[in-house]
């Protein structure tokens, strides 16, 4: 635990003035400054008032490093401010509830929230606000329940909610600083990866499933440059895979900084059976300008919508 906090303490000092680093969408709000460490007795009196310990990672990032600012998104939450995602107000026992989902149970579907028990349950019991995220979106940590210890991402709005791969709060904070310090796309690091880059073309190609190989392209096509292996496991992807998410994330992915390569792959695409991917590669050769593909041009023009209509 020491040499992580360490490690994190060391990059903090340094990435805010990286040239090239990336920029997290929100990062105004905390002008990547973080707020002082929390006594050791503000936390405890933290816990004994909701019943709950919480996480070891998170509980020593707060009493070690520093407490609110520099973070994903808008940055991270006052301690003070746990329940601002969640609830209008503070509510007893809320923390000390368990969190009804796992990371190793099923995924929640669209109908997850009416299979909870009760007339009118909490949908995020158990844990408390890391980071707002825009809009109705926001992130959580676990506190209570099976889950304990793991980020999650929650809709407001009650849209099912989804964890994040990392195994804990400190594995969190330091990918999103070595995401920003390498000058990944700030869009997409809460549905990524936590592998480098040999290991996530390795599961592009090779992962049984969908879900595995759909998040490596994700996590690759935030990359501001790739090596020749991983741009052509991209490319495979988006015309060879069986499972027409994956190629949808694998088009996404090459179209944000095509080459000629990729452009012929993306051409290529526009053929898919499936309108996801179909519709990525349209969308993604739009932006090409006079560049384009003669028939990304022509697929282009036929889904314009006739003049008065």
């Amino acid at each position: 635990m020491d040499a992580r906090l360490r490690r994190i303490a060391a990059k903090l000092a340094l990435v805010r003035g990286l040239p090239g680093r990336a920029y997290s969408f929100g990062e105004e709000k905390h002008g990547f400054r973080l707020g002082p460490p929390l006594p050791e007795s503000r936390v405890a009196a933290f816990e004994t008032e909701h019943g709950i310990r919480l996480p070891e990672c998170y509980r020593s990032f707060l009493t070690t490093i520093g407490h609110i600012g520099t973070g994903p998104h808008y940055g991270l939450e006052s301690l003070d401010d746990w329940y601002h995602a969640v609830l209008d107000i503070p509510r007893p026992g809320h923390l000390a509830t368990p969190f009804p989902l796992s990371p190793t149970g099923p995924a929640p579907g669209p109908d997850w929230y009416e299979a909870l028990d009760g007339d009118d349950p909490e949908p995020f019991p158990g844990a408390l606000t890391l980071a707002q995220r825009g809009c109705s979106l926001a992130t959580l940590l676990v506190v209570s329940g099976p889950a304990r210890g793991r980020i999650v991402n929650v809709d407001l709005d009650l849209g099912p909610p989804a964890f994040c791969h990392d195994r804990d709060f400190l594995a969190w904070y330091e990918r999103w600083l070595d995401e920003t310090a390498n000058g990944l796309d700030r869009s997409g690091f809460d549905v990524s990866l936590p592998y480098d880059v040999p290991t996530l073309t390795s599961l592009l190609r090779e992962a049984p499933e969908p879900s595995q190989r759909d998040a490596a392209a994700w996590t690759l096509g935030r990359y501001p440059t790739l090596p020749p292996a991983a741009a052509s496991a991209l490319r495979a992807a988006a015309v060879g895979d069986a499972d027409a998410g994956v190629r949808r994330a694998a088009v996404i992915a090459l179209g944000r900084r095509p080459g000629p390569a990729d452009e012929a792959t993306l051409a290529q695409a526009l053929t898919d059976p499936c309108d996801g991917p179909r519709l990525a590669a349209r969308g993604a050769l739009s932006r090409r300008g006079d560049g384009w593909h003669d028939q990304a041009q022509a697929q282009a023009q036929a889904a314009r919508p006739a003049a008065g209509e």
